[in-house]
């Protein structure tokens, strides 16, 4: 069987297997009319500012949401943003798509989950960590959009949602399986489920009509090598998302799940344990960045 890209799924005897998640999936919450438009604009190369500023001012919980991000240390502009038209102006479509995206997420998805043993607290703080430590790669390494690095980042493991939220009990049971060696896990969950997160999370974000390139780089990212369309995208992602792993074990342990990690992937891309070395107090801070947006969104 394949792992964890897009062509996994296109198999009939596989659909079948999966087609209980496949159903999950297809009853998802859909993102708000506000946030898909924002999608839609931010694809439309014909699109403008003040077509973006009015979508987001549709909904003004979501203008006090990102008008508080904007303000904070998150981005650190070091000025007083009073508007959405302005924030637009000075942060570009995309990290207004992010911000929106991620209020929205959280607000849908940032309660109690239902399995005891998967800490929802500690998902986000490590999706956000990972989205913020992808977005400072993509802008040292210039191969891909910091934003679309974010945005893949932020997603990267949502399908464990649709496993805790869905599928609690047998999600607690290979919760319990995964503690052994890294992969361990997605064996567990192929084995469970038929499918594995990175594949359930491209899903969802394939449902949701986001960019092809980040779709993909969800899907594979604990197996970047087979990416196709994107596969420097993928394969920061699977750097970032280890990355934010070890930097979060340094300030404690941390009891999520990981996946397997290819350190020959950094490479590929120009990521030497040098330049790693030498953006260790940025990376650093990047975790201190993800633990205020949390907060902002809480």
């Amino acid at each position: 069987m394949n792992h964890g890209c897009p062509e996994d799924v296109t198999d009939a005897m596989l659909r079948e297997k999966v087609r209980p998640i496949l159903n999950r999936v297809d009853n998802l919450p859909t993102l708000p009319p506000v946030v898909t438009r924002i999608l839609t604009l931010v694809e439309d190369p014909k699109a403008t500012g003040q077509q973006v500023a009015e979508a987001v001012s549709m909904d003004q919980a979501m203008v006090a949401s990102i008008l508080k991000i904007v303000n904070s240390p998150f981005d650190g502009l070091n000025r007083r943003i009073s508007s959405i038209s302005h924030a637009i102006l000075l942060l570009g479509f995309r990290t207004i798509r992010n911000m929106a995206l991620s209020a929205t997420l959280l607000n849908t998805f940032g309660g109690p989950g239902q399995t005891k043993r998967f800490d929802r607290g500690l998902f986000w703080r490590h999706s956000i960590g990972c989205a913020t430590t992808a977005r400072l790669l993509a802008k040292r390494l210039r191969l891909v959009d910091p934003e679309e690095a974010f945005l893949a980042g932020l997603i990267h493991d949502m399908g464990r949602i649709v496993f805790d939220h869905y599928f609690s009990v047998e999600f607690a049971k290979l919760l319990d399986r995964g503690e052994g060696a890294e992969g361990e896990l997605l064996l567990a969950e192929r084995e469970t489920f038929g499918i594995d997160h990175g594949e359930v999370g491209r899903l969802m974000a394939q449902r949701w009509n986001f960019p092809t390139g980040v779709t993909e780089a969800i899907g594979c990212h604990h197996d970047p090598v087979r990416a196709k369309q994107s596969p420097q995208l993928c394969a920061l992602i699977h750097v970032a998302d280890e990355l934010s792993h070890q930097l979060q074990m340094k300030e404690g342990p941390d009891p999520l799940p990981r996946g397997p990690f290819d350190s020959t992937i950094g490479e590929r891309i120009g990521l030497t344990d040098e330049l790693v070395g030498s953006l260790q107090t940025e990376l650093e801070a990047e975790m201190e960045k993800a633990e205020v947006f949390l907060n902002l969104l809480h």
